[in-house]
């Protein structure tokens, strides 16, 4: 996948993190994270490289078939969010797949990797802890859903049942509306095992971050990188 990146500011680079953008949106729209981190704490983060991919661009029906960037087509706006492209859904996590391998053969260990994402990238991200075939730091959700239950079912292994995942959801979203973020929560910790789960809520917050979120973010991946 193309995006940006940005290589690590002390080299050589021992980690890497991953961020997958939200629909309509680019990953440039969310580069200003390795800022943010970056400044945040300089020294927990000067040997990390940064990956903010781009979905590509494809007609979104629920859209009125509008060409946007989109990790999988959304056939109609539905309260559950249940009516999407399943094949446009897996082939963007094999994309994922593919781009973490790139790290790794870099050099980076598998536990040194951190996936996450912002409402579409949010639920791909949730969904490596049941497809990925190596164990990896962490997983960040934030706004995040769950798509395509019953073929990630059919999909999972164990190998992150023990990857802590942090999902942040502001209680005031109206596209993605918490209910659906305590549904995802509910199907990964008790459909597919997953142990370490944190769901953390943001009073007022609507489809966006605030940064009491940053700061839980930043916070939640110095601890996984460090562990």
């Amino acid at each position: 996948m193309n995006g940006l990146r940005i290589v690590a500011k002390a080299q050589p680079a021992r980690q890497t993190i991953i961020f997958l953008h939200g629909l309509g949106d680019t990953g440039s729209g969310w580069g200003f994270l390795a800022q943010y981190l970056q400044q945040r704490d300089p020294a927990a983060f000067q040997h990390t490289n940064f990956v903010f991919p781009n979905a590509p661009e494809i007609r979104v029906t629920a859209n009125g078939g509008a060409l946007m960037p989109a990790w999988f087509d959304i056939l109609e706006w539905d309260s559950n969010f249940s009516k999407v492209d399943s094949d446009g859904f897996m082939t963007s996590l094999d994309a994922i797949e593919k781009t973490v391998k790139q790290e790794i053969d870099k050099g980076i260990k598998p536990e040194h990797i951190i996936i996450g994402g912002f409402s579409q990238g949010a639920a791909l991200a949730l969904a490596t802890s049941v497809t990925l075939p190596w164990k990896i730091g962490g997983i960040v959700a934030l706004s995040g859903f769950c798509s395509v239950p019953g073929i990630l079912k059919q999909h999972k292994n164990s190998l992150n049942v023990r990857t802590p995942v942090f999902h942040g959801h502001g209680d005031m979203d109206p596209v993605v509306p918490i209910s659906l973020g305590l549904k995802a929560k509910q199907f990964y910790q008790d459909s597919c095992g997953i142990q370490d789960y944190e769901f953390k809520v943001y009073n007022g917050m609507t489809h966006s971050t605030v940064p009491e979120e940053l700061e839980d973010l930043t916070a939640f991946i110095k601890k996984c990188l460090s562990s």
